[in-house]
């Protein structure tokens, strides 16, 4: 399903990000905001669509940022969307932090004219040590998911065949087993609503659209927690 005029937000890291897509145009306001996102999402919003012109009622739909990422700032972002989804009548998706890190990955490598020469590792700091990471194919049709979003210890992730790592996961680039010479490492890059308005230019039919109350927040630390917890013995 094909949609010409969309509004996206994700507040799933440090960074505060909405993203305009319209007459074929994505506008795109990117901020790191430190414990600020609710103080800023909204009138970030307001001000993107006045600034364009844009009217709420002449959006198509409501992209928001699944996560993986911070438990609060994704609430945020997820509060938000419902809250304007549900007041518009729109139809959201819900799309993957890691993926929208890789499609700007690919993005920076083209910009640069450089060869990746292999998939694209996206990743975010969950702290704790740890690092939320996914692992991408990224094609002028679209992106494929390689290996699903999860977190675990950077000692633990396999890069061979990998070409670049982007994110904020790239902190614990010392505990990274990085065999590779050649490897793009953007390590200073955070989700971006942009991209994720990018995501779904490039492949429109892949993006799933819902209703305001069937989207959730992809937590990967709560669901691999509850996985371990299942698999204890009785």
């Amino acid at each position: 399903m094909t949609k010409s005029t969309l509004l996206a937000l994700d507040t799933s890291t440090d960074a505060c990000s909405v993203a305009l897509l319209v007459d074929g145009e994505i506008i795109s306001d990117h901020r790191l905001l430190p414990r600020e996102h609710t103080q800023n999402i909204l009138p970030m919003v307001e001000s993107i669509l006045s600034d364009n012109n844009v009217q709420m009622s002449q959006l198509d739909g409501l992209v928001v940022g699944a996560g993986p990422g911070s438990f609060t700032g994704l609430r945020i972002a997820f509060g938000v969307v419902q809250g304007l989804a549900f007041a518009l009548d729109k139809p959201v998706a819900v799309v993957s932090t890691l993926a929208a890190l890789a499609v700007r990955a690919k993005s920076l490598a083209d910009s640069e004219g450089t060869d990746l020469n292999g998939d694209i590792i996206a990743t975010v700091d969950a702290r704790m040590n740890e690092l939320y990471w996914g692992r991408y194919s990224v094609f002028a049709e679209g992106v494929n998911e390689v290996t699903q979003a999860q977190v675990s210890n950077a000692s633990e992730i396999d890069f061979q065949g990998v070409g670049a790592i982007i994110g904020t996961g790239l902190v614990y680039q010392d505990q990274m087993r990085l065999s590779q010479d050649q490897l793009m490492l953007l390590g200073d890059e955070r989700p971006r609503a942009a991209d994720m308005l990018q995501l779904c230019m490039l492949a429109p039919d892949s993006i799933t659209w819902t209703t305001a109350d069937l989207i959730e927040p992809l937590y990967v630390r709560n669901d691999v927690a509850k996985k371990k917890a299942d698999q204890k013995p009785g």
